[in-house]
């Protein structure tokens, strides 16, 4: 799969011709091509340093504000997500990137599939400029095509990030079941659960039409195990992050409280990245997760106990039953 780097690029070019020093956040799938954008870059402000930033970039959640002042830099020119709200250190531009993937031949296969009529129409930021051709391609196979805007974390119609579904948890009274344009399960996963309805997969990459239902299953046989295996841990590691956009210090305060008012002990412990390779040396039984909501559900197997979200945690203290399960979100 492809980028549009250079288009990227050039809509950041107006705040690129004015720095002096941009520091420059690539994702790891992207890291390759820095030298690629450093170039394009160059195009637009020959004169202009550029210090390429190695840390992570897991989303508008993960901007590396404080290393850009760090370095001196006057521009953060962040890639491949949208603006999350963060108050950031320095002037930050967010590079989105559209994938060069065309959509026509697996929405229209997608579209005579699908048995259901009223469809709510989601995507991520790299396919979000297909959305209209994507509505057009269900529409004329007879389809009532939804899209909504989010209420949460994400900026455009029918945006899904992996901690906001919002795009498409808005219409769940309106259709009969959901249309994601795009690749993985990542982002598609949290609707199905949090919604009840049919989840359809329309993948660009693969050219593969798929059905999240199975694959929620088996995620919920995953999260009762964790739940259950949980339930006899005496010592909590509560894991928070030092991410301008991910760290939530009084959820982490509130939890640490009720863990110990239900006769176990709790410890708060930071990251910038949760490292499931340094907590072994802590001595926990379970971990409670306040970073990314998405850690618990992709990461799992990396930790060596069981790793929960807040309302699962809720679940552990009796607080809530397993037929209330939800989903942390941001």
């Amino acid at each position: 799969m492809g980028y549009k780097i250079e288009k990227a690029v050039e809509n950041a070019g107006n705040e690129i011709k004015t720095a002096k020093r941009i520091a420059v956040q690539l994702p790891d799938g992207m890291k390759a091509k820095s030298a690629e954008v450093a170039e394009l870059i160059k195009k637009q402000n020959k004169d202009s340093e550029i210090i390429v930033l190695s840390g992570s970039n897991f989303g508008g959640c993960d901007i590396r504000d404080k290393e850009a002042v760090s370095v001196g830099a006057d521009l953060l020119l962040h890639f491949g997500h949208t603006d999350f709200g963060v108050d950031e250190k320095v002037k930050t531009v967010y590079a989105e990137i559209q994938s060069d993937l065309d959509i026509e031949k697996i929405v229209t296969k997608a579209a005579k599939e699908i048995k259901e009529k009223k469809i709510g129409l989601v995507t991520t930021i790299q396919h979000i400029n297909s959305l209209e051709k994507a509505k057009e391609i269900l529409q004329k196979n007879g389809k009532e095509v939804f899209t909504a805007k989010p209420k949460g974390k994400a900026a455009k119609e029918g945006q899904l990030l992996g901690c906001d579904w919002s795009a498409g948890g808005v219409l769940k009274g309106e259709v009969d079941c959901y249309l994601y344009v795009g690749t993985g399960n990542f982002h598609p996963i949290s609707l199905a659960v949090d919604t009840g309805k049919k989840v359809y997969v329309a993948d660009p990459e693969f050219q593969q039409v798929r059905e999240l239902t199975e694959f929620k299953k088996k995620l919920f046989a995953q999260r009762a195990a964790k739940i259950d295996k949980a339930k006899s841990a005496k010592k909590f590691g509560i894991l928070l992050t030092t991410k301008p956009g991910q760290m939530r210090l009084k959820l982490a305060e509130k939890l640490k409280q009720e863990i110990e008012s239900a006769g176990k002990e709790a410890e708060i412990i930071e990251f910038d990245n949760i490292n499931p390779q340094i907590l072994p040396n802590f001595k926990l039984d379970a971990y409670v997760n306040t970073a990314c909501p998405r850690i618990p559900l992709d990461d799992v197997e990396a930790f060596d106990k069981p790793i929960l979200s807040p309302p699962e945690l809720e679940i552990v203290l009796g607080k809530r039953k397993w037929e209330e399960y939800k989903l942390d979100h941001f």
